[in-house]
């Protein structure tokens, strides 16, 4: 039989995951906007247009709005 010659993976990585030796630091965060900017931005703006659209109803099929009065 031949001789296994290759390095198991606990040596090949380094120290376990597991150790409490230190901790990394987090990466910074990439340019660009992330994912809860992105809905609240989205959000704000559905916001505004419902109530953009709920007063000009208002003002013109029950003449009481106001930014879009008789």
């Amino acid at each position: 039989m031949a001789r296994r010659t290759t390095a198991t993976s606990k040596t090949a990585r380094g120290p376990s995951a597991t150790s409490v030796k230190g901790t990394e630091q987090a990466a910074p965060a990439g340019p660009g906007m992330g994912i809860a900017e992105a809905l609240a931005i989205l959000s704000t703006v559905m916001l505004l247009a419902a109530i953009l659209m709920t007063d000009y109803y208002m003002g013109h099929k029950l003449g009481s709005a106001v930014f879009f009065g008789p």
